[in-house]
């Protein structure tokens, strides 16, 4: 459960009578165990395991404060220190609800709530500290200082300074009838000035450091146990002591060095950047975040912030990778040079958008995912934020645009790595374009810095030396194992005694159905230790997770299946219920909504109504989808689905109302369940308490082996886990796994068969478990071995026989610096360069299969630059002359290009996905005999398509207008292709298939603007805006810009305002975009005045 950095802080722990310090992390872990399965009803020999296992843990909080109050084993400060908080942290859960009023803070005693935040901060944990802090109360509190004392540490845990030192602590009220009262708020007064200083401190507001030192020692001096003679005439002593203040002081004396080393504002100025520029930056930043983690102090002690300084940081999800990144992009801002963000995918644009906004001072991040050329300018912004395959495509169209660039981030760099080849014969093309991003980056920009980002990547140190090898710079590895959250593992298990007698009695029911059901009662298999050690049972645990029993399958041949997705929706309702929040990973959309729909069976429904943001993005989703019943939307559920089949806004609103905070009073009952495909498991950012992934194993297209399933890879399980627990929000996450198939053990005993998968996986010490495979490398043995008619080999030949603008070989400059080559080359130099001189050779023979046509030099460079192939351009030049001119609407000019690219099978299927086609359109693509005469049945039906999408048409009138299509084209079949409920096909065509448009679009943009620079004709003012026309739905340039002008987030909302404004318009299709925007604006205003009028 706990991270090998902590382990090791926790060993370091002073031993005690009957429990040394190497066991403390068992007791904790069971602790751990135990809370997150007291659900489940407890009686007899559990009840009394758990009561004695608390009885201990309480001991341990006891012992340990009083280790770090009295300073007994100053070295062991920090380890003391964290177990007592943790384990006041494991009785606070244990008798959640049972506090009332406010958090105790007297004369003689302090609430281990306050104690907890505090040794949490002492132990370096802050976030666990913040966790701790929310569950401290000052409502009620009789005395103003105190209340006052009690939100100063809350604030000072949560980060919340600048309220700290804006609070006016001298004029708090002190008196109190009782003398005694009164002396006790004079000495928590002086603490509250104290945890004030330290904020005024963080916060960078005193040039002079108080001595918060000597305030604190004086405050225990004060408050320490003394005797006092009693007035004359009466006998003995008066015994006084104040152990409450003298308690927080010295919790609070023990913090301060630990604090201050922490703070943001005591980060050095990074070489190469402006110093004052820093610490402008310092300053606002520090009120948001004014304190980092210890492994960000340990990263930031590598010197990586330097410029000239490249980092590889393979360290845990959750570890904190967001704030180091806004710590060297800033570095990088205050040097004068501007950041590109690689994310990995296009959702999650978006996402990184939003967690950088407001990081890096007054720079926002901006996407220039589908922005046009002309709207970037000279050169990108600032902080820019794009995927892999975009950012290709700009140093191949536009380098000029990186000529400022100083870093790039490359989160979730492991997208760079190919399959596995052992399982998986197909090169990844996402993998192959995200490789020669970065080296493409690297040749262009060899003086910038780079930061790669991922949890997942085991051979960090082989890519550091590779990046070194290549760029000659400083490079760092930073894989600290340390991370603010930790997962307790857990993995499905079923009796076998219980399974076999379950078995039997319904063996004789009636029906087959009956028969076939299997109700059992899962159990959860936990692990004290890190790792998996089925030799040490006595080291394992089985719980309960529900009370309920989900039935097993029984199939023909006798054998259960896990009936995987019926135990994960019962155990995430059952946690839901208890008001946790659980992400389900699914194996596919279809999982997720019959998981999501078994758990709104269960629950009652949401009472907590959308905000005002999330209302109007719901109008806005309904308006688009044309249905209630076919969109994905939360209202009323406890369950939701994330998967791809979402649109954007679906997914942006069911992900903010996942997060939307529960109030403490009236309704309670939000979304508090997300089934989630496990490919998006990748990035998504969620808070969440528990993760259940429902299966580990998926279905497998065109797998040459004929197995209709294969396992998950060791990091996507792993990576699925990793999402449970959130900083400062549930710092212990529960992650449960339920195996493709059902594990059956004997419970006493815990004895395990030679099959033990995936357990080993699911209790792995270590996340990075992925080594990158070149995917360049694997292209170049394909391309050795065969002439590959892949159309991805084949670009990848013509860009390795093309000519660098500095007169390198394409060859030389992919080839010779891939990480592949230079692997074998640290490994073994002569057989590297043998390896790389044949692929020189079989390239040549290769480029020689191609037999591309003679074009003119720059469309061989357009070809090589977009991967495809120069006949491809040749034949849209020499169309052009009958190209729409005249034409305004985007459906035009888009159904010219479809004509001109697709005359045949090959064309289409190397201009769209086969998998998006057929998504799309079924058995009416893959049941077509002839495939060209086909390909121009699915042609006519792309433009029809598009014709909707920019008409403004919802997406179930065109899923109708599909629906009939495919089932007039889909030749005789036994049964007609069913309707969809949620217009799956109309919403596969939107988010598969026109970025493909899309990118056909930006390829007629870069012809148009090179036969310009040869002829001085310009180009239709369309073409430049038509890739973000296709795939926005703008009906012409008009809708463009009335979508921008009024920031109108429905596609068909917008086109519907756009005709009761159009006659208007006078513009034709070769007036220029000025004209066009300035006609929107003064029919805008128009309406506005006219609205004004009839008021």
């Amino acid at each position: 459960m706990f991270d090998e950095s902590s382990r090791r802080l926790i060993r370091t722990a002073p031993n005690l009578p009957g429990l040394e310090a190497d066991m403390l992390d068992e007791v904790l872990t069971e602790a751990h165990i135990e809370l997150a399965t007291i659900r489940v009803e407890i009686f007899g020999e559990d009840e009394v395991r758990r009561s004695i296992l608390l009885d201990k843990v309480r001991r341990l909080a006891a012992t340990f404060e009083a280790y770090v109050a009295l300073d007994l084993q100053p070295a062991r400060t920090q380890a003391a220190a964290f177990v007592a908080a943790s384990a006041h942290q494991l009785i606070a859960r244990a008798t959640n609800g049972r506090a009332v009023g406010p958090t105790l803070l007297s004369s003689d005693a302090v609430s281990s709530t306050i104690a907890s935040t505090l040794l949490f901060l002492i132990a370096d944990r802050a976030a666990d500290a913040a966790e701790a802090a929310s569950k401290l109360i000052a409502k009620g509190e009789d005395h103003a200082i105190r209340r006052a004392l009690i939100i100063s540490i809350r604030e000072l845990a949560k980060g919340e300074l600048s309220k700290i030192s804006e609070r006016a602590l001298e004029g708090e009220s002190i008196a109190a009838d009782d003398s005694r009262q009164h002396a006790t708020n004079l000495l928590f007064r002086e603490c509250a000035l104290v945890v004030q200083g330290l904020a005024v401190e963080a916060l960078g507001k005193s040039e002079i450091v108080e001595d918060l030192e000597q305030k604190l020692v004086q405050v225990i001096s004060l408050a320490e146990p003394r005797d006092n003679e009693l007035p004359e005439g009466i006998a003995g002593l008066m015994h006084e002591q104040y152990a409450g203040p003298h308690h927080v002081a010295t919790l609070l004396l023990r913090l301060l060095p630990r604090v201050r080393q922490s703070m943001l504002i005591r980060t050095p100025v990074p070489v190469g950047a402006n110093s004052t520029t820093w610490r402008e930056w310092l300053l606002p930043q520090a009120e948001k975040r004014p304190f980092l983690w210890t492994n960000h102090l340990h990263a930031v002690a590598t010197g990586y912030l330097d410029r000239g300084s490249s980092m590889v940081m393979t360290t845990p999800t959750g570890s904190g990778k967001t704030t180091l990144s806004v710590l060297k992009i800033a570095a990088v801002l205050c040097a004068d040079e501007s950041v590109v963000y690689l994310a990995p995918t296009h959702a999650l644009v978006d996402q990184v958008e939003y967690d950088l906004s407001g990081e890096v001072g007054d720079i926002d991040p901006e996407s220039v995912e589908d922005t046009l050329l002309e709207e970037i300018g000279d050169r990108l912004p600032q902080l820019s934020v794009m995927t892999p395959e975009r950012c290709l495509a700009l140093l191949s169209s536009a380098p000029e645009l990186f000529e400022n660039v100083g870093l790039l981030v490359f989160d979730e760099f492991h997208l760079i790595s190919a399959d596995d080849p052992k399982t998986s014969p197909k090169i990844n093309s996402r993998a192959i374009d995200a490789m020669l991003a970065l080296l493409s980056f690297m040749s262009f920009r060899r003086n910038a810095d780079l930061l790669l980002l991922s949890a997942m990547v085991a051979n960090g140190e082989e890519i550091k030396n590779w990046l070194h090898s290549t760029t000659g710079q400083t490079v760092h590895c930073f894989n600290d194992p340390w991370k603010p959250t930790r997962q307790l593992r857990s993995c499905v298990v079923y009796d076998d005694a219980e399974v076999r007698s379950s078995a039997a009695e319904t063996a004789t029911l009636p029906t087959k159905k009956e028969q076939n059901a299997i109700p059992v009662q899962p159990f959860g298999l936990f692990s004290l230790l890190s790792g998996w050690h089925p030799d040490r049972p006595e080291k394992l645990a089985v719980r309960r997770l529900t009370a309920a029993t989900p039935a097993l399958t029984r199939k023909p041949n006798g054998r259960h299946t896990s009936n995987r997705n019926a135990v994960a929706a019962q155990v995430a309702a059952d946690y839901a219920a208890q008001g946790k929040r659980v992400v389900v990973f699914c194996t596919d959309a279809t999982a997720c909504g019959s998981i999501a729909d078994a758990i709104n069976e269960q629950l009652d429904i949401a009472d907590i109504t959308l905000t005002d943001d999330q209302e109007s993005m719901r109008k806005s989703i309904l308006k688009d989808i044309g249905s209630s019943d076919a969109a994905y939307e939360p209202t009323g559920l406890r369950a939701g689905v994330h998967h791809g089949d979402l649109m954007p806004l679906e997914r942006r609103l069911m992900e903010t109302v996942f997060r939307t905070g529960r109030p403490t009073s009236g309704p309670t009952h939000g979304l508090e369940v997300i089934a989630a495909t496990s490919t998006i498991a990748q990035g998504l950012n969620l808070p969440c308490d528990v993760v259940v992934l429902a299966g580990t194993d998926r279905s497998v297209q065109d797998d040459p082996g004929g197995n209709p399933r294969k396992d998950l890879l060791p990091h996507e399980i792993l990576n699925a886990m990793g999402r449970a627990g959130r900083a400062a929000y549930s710092a212990t996450g529960l992650a449960i796994v339920v195996p493709a198939n059902p594990i059956r053990v004997d419970t006493s005993a815990l004895a395990f068969g030679q099959d033990q998968n995936p357990l080993d996986i699911v209790f792995s010490d270590n996340d990075a478990c992925q080594d990158i495979i070149d995917p360049v490398e694997l292209l170049l043995d394909t391309i050795e071995a065969t002439a590959s008619s892949d159309p991805k080999a084949q670009a990848m030949i013509r860009r390795l026989s093309s000519v660098t603008n500095d007169g390198r070989s394409g060859f030389d400059d992919i080839a010779g610096r891939s990480f592949g080559y230079f692997v074998r080359k640290a490994r073994e130099g002569t057989s590297a360069d043998a390896w790389l001189q044949s692929r020189r050779i079989a390239l040549t023979a290769a480029t020689e299969t191609l037999q591309d046509p003679p074009v003119l030099p720059w469309q061989q460079t357009l070809a090589v630059r977009n991967g495809v192939p120069p006949e491809l351009i040749a034949r849209i030049v020499s169309q052009m002359g009958s190209a729409p001119i005249d034409k305004a609407e985007t459906s035009d000019w888009v159904s010219w290009l479809l004509d001109v690219c697709v005359t045949s099978s090959a064309d289409l299927t190397l201009l769209v996905r086969e998998t998006s086609l057929n998504t799309v359109f079924g058995r009416a693509f893959t049941n077509q005999a002839d495939k060209d005469a086909g390909s121009q049945i699915i042609l006519g039906a792309l433009k029809s398509l598009v014709e909707m999408w920019c008409g403004g048409k919802s997406l179930v009138e065109i899923q109708t207008w599909l629906l009939a299509f495919v089932r007039q084209h889909e030749q005789p079949v036994l049964q007609q292709t069913s309707a969809q409920k949620h217009a799956n096909r109309a919403r596969r065509f939107s988010i598969r298939i026109l970025p493909d448009i899309g990118f056909l679009c930006s390829l007629l943009s870069q012809i148009v603007k090179a036969m310009e620079l040869e002829t001085g004709i310009p180009p239709s003012p369309i073409i430049e805006m038509l890739q973000q026309m296709v795939k926005a739905g703008d009906f012409n340039r008009h809708h463009a810009w009335l979508r921008r002008e009024t920031n109108n987030t429905s596609r068909v909302g917008s086109y519907e305002e756009l005709k009761t404004i159009e006659d208007g318009f006078s513009a034709d299709a070769n007036a220029d975009l000025d004209t066009v925007h300035n006609e929107v604006r003064v029919a805008l205003a128009i309406r506005m005045f006219s609205s004004i009028d009839d008021l």
